[in-house]
């Protein structure tokens, strides 16, 4: 990994380091005040948005990434056009799940309705954090999202100190998303825009583009954000948002630290993009692999030590129960970050279609491991279907495509070769 790469990683993730400091210590606090139920209220509602998030973002955020990698130029049109493309989809998908949930006989849960559809409205719009990522300048994003964060938080620490009503939780929600995405249109309007201009041809072309390719990987996508939050959906329905609540704090602790690994794989994949030879591409995903795996294994142990005692210090008896779901998914976000490798390695070959077929299939393994487990295991039976499914997405159901070549990475991982992969 070249010095390049080092820092940018660095930059992206002292960035989440503010994040880890307000889930231990705002969060924390917050949902101590709070209580179990409207905490599951949030996570539920939030959940239902994020589907529409990935869906307005029609599988964009790869392609986008793809084509700056190789052409400047033609990446900033193609991000250009896709913002009105987000605005429309977003509306028509966001807009019936606002009124199919809206709730007459709870104000508390309408103001998280809303809230939660702006705050991913905002994260739709800001496509100009993956600018910043491909071009190995995510010191300008760490900047701009600690700001939103630091003052997100705050406002979720003065409303828990004062014990002001639940309902004013919904100000941070949507503070988090829009003054990030604020600073970055202004700074990217005014200092990255290079004169790029599109006319209403190339806006057709791109647009044509983005629909024909995203449509094939949103089904990816979206599945992919659906069968992550399968286990949150079950366990409301089989025993309520308090369950959630609770299985919701396991479930930020064990990915709570997963930005380091997504941050060493979103600055390493340019040259993975850009490589031409099969097996070198190979041989720098087995490497990168093997940084992930090694980095894992080490906060996985980690939180197995200290867990409980972080559990029982921060968020109180109430939520002590997340401990075991806590480890199971901490090596679920292992296992997810080594599919997030093998899923830009498919990407890379164009393997769009294969993707999208995939995660059908995961799809609906998710939902029988989760139905099941869920409705006989509660919350540890959530966790174990979450580890399951990725275990089978990651490798199995990767092995079928361009001759196994994914395998070669996994193989290339676990033993490394130098010059040659069989």
């Amino acid at each position: 990994m070249n010095k390049k790469i080092l820092f940018n990683s660095i930059w992206m993730v002292s960035e989440k380091i503010v994040s880890i400091f307000g889930l231990f210590f705002v969060t924390s606090f917050v949902a101590k005040y709070v209580g179990p139920y409207i905490y599951g209220e949030i996570a539920y509602v939030s959940s239902l948005f994020q589907i529409t998030l990935v869906i307005a973002q029609l599988g964009s955020d790869v392609i986008i990434f793809k084509r700056l990698s190789k052409n400047k130029i033609s990446g900033i049109r193609l991000l250009k056009t896709t913002v009105p493309i987000r605005i429309f989809i977003y509306s028509l998908v966001s807009i019936p799940i606002v009124i199919l949930n809206f709730d007459i006989n709870s104000h508390t849960i309408n103001y998280f309705i809303i809230a939660s559809f702006f705050a991913c409205l905002f994260s739709s719009l800001d496509v100009y954090s993956i600018y910043y990522n491909v071009r190995l300048e995510s010191k300008k994003n760490a900047m701009i999202n600690v700001v939103g964060l630091v003052i997100s938080l705050i406002i979720r620490w003065v409303i828990a100190y004062f014990k002001l009503p639940a309902e004013t939780l919904s100000i941070p929600i949507v503070v988090t998303t829009l003054i990030p995405f604020i600073l970055r249109s202004i700074m990217f309007n005014r200092m990255e825009n290079d004169g790029v201009n599109i006319n209403r041809r190339k806006v057709f072309k791109y647009s044509r583009y983005l629909l024909l390719t995203g449509m094939t990987f949103v089904i990816s996508a979206v599945s992919v954000a659906i069968y992550t939050r399968l286990s949150i959906w079950f366990l409301d329905y089989f025993y309520g948002k308090s369950y959630v609540g609770i299985f919701s704090i396991a479930v930020s602790l064990a990915s709570s630290w997963s930005f380091v690994l997504l941050a060493i794989i979103t600055s390493s994949f340019p040259q993975i993009f850009s490589e031409n030879k099969d097996l070198e591409a190979i041989r720098k995903a087995g490497n990168l692999g093997r940084v992930i795996l090694v980095i894992s294994i080490f906060i996985i142990i980690f939180i197995y030590l200290i867990g409980g005692y972080l559990l029982q210090l921060l968020y109180g008896e109430k939520y002590s129960s997340s401990f075991e779901p806590l480890i199971i998914l901490s090596i679920s976000t292992m296992v997810s970050s080594l599919g997030v490798i093998s899923s830009r390695f498919i990407a890379k070959y164009s393997g769009y279609s294969y993707l999208a077929k995939k995660t059908i299939v995961v799809l609906f393994l998710s939902a029988c491991f989760n139905y099941y487990s869920v409705k006989y295991y509660g919350m540890q039976g959530a966790a174990w279907a979450t580890l399951a499914t990725e275990l089978f997405s990651l490798t199995v159901l990767n092995y079928f495509f361009k001759h196994g070549i994914v395998f070669k990475v996994h193989k290339n991982i676990l033993f490394r070769t130098s010059s040659k992969v069989s």
